[in-house]
């Protein structure tokens, strides 16, 4: 439940940020400590780092495809290597050749040329954990009051520690990341194998947009809309597509090779449990970029994929529907509903994956997929309410057919939480729940 009831005097507080890019904020950054917004989202912050896990359930996979994923656990008969560290300028050890090779690939997938060499660590499991989970700490009390609201939408279970949860997942199911605010690039590896170097693809080519773009972006982490969702989709997309290109060239044995290695890791991380919703939202980038990132490219190539860099998406709803951003389409302007709290938790925009995945909890997927499809904008409000937390939540639709479908899905819903209420004024359906 909620934190302890706030004195009377103490000061109204929000937390910026949409509830997607919170918890996928959360959820990569807590582990990856996101710096600051960048490579991917708040999978940003460190970028990216490639995570193992298929929606709808928790279990890792790669980067983008599902029930794929990241490198398998060294033997614990054969001695720990010693972190590798390399630049794209060193040629005469094998880890400075592979890179080489490696940018060479992402220049020409991308059509641009790297402004200058990228540095690469290759590091065991426990030194890559521990460079992962640095200063993760910090996170907690953000952390704690994302827990907060998951918690009022019934959407983790009572009893679970966010953070230990997220600590623990992120710590088995992160192949490897490339913070932009650094340019650290660091892999987890023994050795350059097929699964290792796919994932050295994966991450060069957010250092190579990174040195033409600036993913380092705080404006967009720091916004209260899904900017930085969005964002980190458009990243993850490129990149998951330069993966899989790679992939491709790759030999039938390495590509067993690198399966194996993937089902073993993935093996590994589903063994950390961590609530399906942040796994969901997560995954979101790796899924559903790379289909984004095919729009813009079929509209103008890699030309296209340039100009949204410098004028990103800023909805799931673009991301879903990229018709909607290559049109221009902004989303309605929802006024934020009332708070009745002393203490404000957080604030933002909802978004229309939330949306879809926070009816499926309780309700059949083809339900919630058609009452969120006409998602038209919304704002959201939580608040401690003694010692629980509760979330508001308005909403417009595109249409008045699709206002009854959500305004329908949501009553359903809330029958099955048990303690919310809708309500509806107009063209705006609102949605309290608390927990």
């Amino acid at each position: 439940m909620g934190g302890p009831s706030p004195e009377p005097d103490e000061p109204v507080t929000a937390a910026r940020r949409g509830l997607s890019a919170r918890v996928i904020a959360v959820a990569v950054a807590v582990a990856l400590v996101l710096a600051g917004n960048a490579a991917a989202l708040v999978l940003v912050g460190r970028d990216d780092e490639q995570v193992a896990g298929p929606p709808p359930t928790p279990a890792p996979t790669t980067t983008a495809a599902p029930d794929v994923a990241p490198p398998s656990a060294p033997s614990p008969d054969v001695p720990p290597p010693v972190a590798e560290t390399t630049s794209t300028t060193v040629a005469d050890t094998p880890l400075g050749r592979t890179v080489a090779e490696l940018s060479a690939f992402v220049a020409d997938q991308r059509e641009l040329e790297f402004l200058r060499p990228v540095d690469v660590e290759l590091l065991d499991d426990d030194a890559f954990v521990d460079r992962l989970l640095a200063g993760s700490e910090e996170n907690r009390a953000e952390t704690d009051e994302t827990e907060q609201v998951l918690r009022a939408l019934q959407l983790i279970e009572p009893g679970v520690d966010l953070f230990d949860t997220f600590v623990s997942f992120y710590g088995a199911a992160v192949l490897g990341f490339y913070d932009p605010e650094t340019d650290e690039l660091v892999l987890r590896g023994r050795e350059l194998t097929p699964h290792v170097r796919s994932t050295l693809v994966h991450e060069l080519s957010h250092a190579l947009d990174d040195q033409h773009f600036e993913l380092h972006r705080p404006e967009v982490d720091e916004a209260d809309d899904e900017s930085a969702l969005a964002f980190s989709a458009l990243i993850e997309g490129v990149s998951v597509s330069i993966e899989n290109a790679y992939t491709a060239t790759l030999s039938s044995a390495d590509q067993e090779q690198a399966s194996r290695e993937a089902a073993e890791f993935s093996r590994r991380a589903g063994s950390s449990p961590i609530p399906s919703i942040v796994t969901q939202v997560a995954q979101f980038p790796y899924l559903f970029g790379p289909f984004f990132v095919g729009a813009l490219v079929e509209e103008g190539r890699e030309p296209r994929v340039d100009a949204a860099f410098r004028d990103p998406p800023a909805t799931s709803e673009e991301i879903l529907d990229p018709s909607v951003y290559l049109g221009g389409e902004a989303p309605v302007a929802v006024p934020q509903p009332a708070d009745e709290g002393l203490r404000r938790i957080d604030q933002g925009t909802y978004g229309q994956w939330a949306l879809y995945l926070t009816l499926d909890h309780f309700l059949d997927s083809e339900i919630a997929d058609a009452a969120s499809d006409g998602w038209g904008g919304d704002s959201y409000v939580a608040w401690d309410e003694g010692g629980r937390a509760c979330v508001r939540m308005a909403y417009a639709m595109d249409s008045p057919t699709d206002l009854n479908e959500l305004d329908s899905a949501w009553r359903a819903w809330a029958e099955a939480h048990g303690d919310a209420t809708v309500a509806r004024d107009g063209e705006v359906v609102t949605v309290t729940a608390c927990g």
